[in-house]
């Protein structure tokens, strides 16, 4: 008899022990949404458009470049909506490209900006760039108009991989912005996939006082965010900002990976994003051949948290094999 009471409180006591340790994964998770919902911060602001204007950062102390006693300054909003811009469907043609730069008096480098008004607005515009050339073509006959019509001050350069090497989109990020502050003194910098297109002209390629997601809803994804988190495509930031996180990470040759490094340094301490309100925020994605993903993706991004600090601007090596002025964009040839 003994024996079998011995048995019953072990089993009782095996019970509640188990009980108990299932417990601890329910209140463990519990704990975690209350402090999500109760404390935490949202990661991204949505910023309507009427409110677009409170949240744009003009140059710093543009005011002392112009005699202000008889200067007019832009308006970039642009809200007749019956004017927008059509987006390229068919191969631009020789001459639409040879047009551009007479059309719309581009200087060469890819450099505009207004003559009626001041723009409040001087942006460098990243391209990173390897065997694009039909996305490249319809990019530009695109994207100058699409950029006057805002009245910007803005810059295109182009920077181009060589061969060898797997393509390395963040590294060409850092080399653009590196390169550009040789060139002029941008206080917004862009960084854009060639196969993108913006819809709406109120997308406004300036930037935000926090660094900004642009193409936040592609017609590839149905118009709909794929995940909160996402980083990538075009991003606005201003240049403090920039250095601020140490720019891109230099480690990730070959597809996927850096733009969700990049949310992960923006954010790492209490930082957000933006993301203009989604009729706002649509652009179309050119065709194109898929890349193949990294194989060591996931490794770089699950340790980059350890090298935000040593791995970017401060880190940044290559070698200028070319740099030119275009007619329609600065081009900066590069080996990694």
């Amino acid at each position: 008899m003994a024996y079998n009471v011995s048995w019953l409180r072990f089993l009782k006591y095996y019970c509640n022990v188990k009980v108990l340790m299932g417990l601890v994964p329910l209140v463990l998770i519990t704990n975690a949404f209350l402090y999500i919902l109760l404390f935490a911060k949202p990661r991204t602001v949505v910023i309507s458009l009427d409110d677009i204007p409170n949240h744009l950062v003009s140059v710093p102390n543009f005011l002392k470049n112009v005699n202000t006693s008889n200067v007019k300054y832009c308006d970039i909003m642009y809200r007749d909506i019956s004017g927008l811009l059509k987006v390229p469907t068919e191969g631009v043609t020789d001459a639409e490209l040879e047009s551009i730069n007479q059309k719309y008096d581009v200087k060469p480098g890819g450099v505009w900006k207004p003559k009626s008004c001041v723009s409040m607005h001087k942006v460098a515009i990243i391209i990173p760039y390897r065997d694009r050339v039909s996305n490249l073509r319809d990019f530009l006959v695109y994207m100058h108009p699409f950029l006057q019509h805002q009245m910007l001050d803005y810059r295109i350069v182009i920077v181009e991989q060589d061969e060898g090497r797997a393509f390395n989109r963040a590294k060409l990020f850092n080399v653009g912005f590196k390169e550009s502050e040789k060139l002029d003194n941008f206080h917004c910098y862009i960084f854009h996939d060639v196969d993108l297109i913006p819809q709406n002209l109120n997308n406004v390629y300036g930037c935000t006082d926090l660094p900004r997601h642009m193409s936040a809803n592609v017609d590839k994804f149905d118009y709909k965010v794929p995940y909160d988190s996402i980083l990538g495509g075009a991003v606005a930031i201003l240049k403090e900002q920039f250095i601020q996180f140490n720019g891109f990470s230099n480690t990730f040759f070959g597809w996927g990976g850096e733009d969700d490094d990049f949310y992960n340094r923006v954010t790492k301490d209490g930082g957000r994003i933006c993301r203009f309100a989604p009729d706002v925020s649509q652009y179309v994605m050119l065709s194109h051949d898929p890349q193949k993903p990294s194989a060591d993706r996931y490794y770089f991004l699950w340790t980059g948290k350890d090298r935000y600090n040593t791995d970017g601007l401060n880190s940044l090596t290559y070698t200028v094999l070319k740099s030119e002025m275009l007619p329609l964009y600065t081009r900066i040839l590069v080996h990694l």
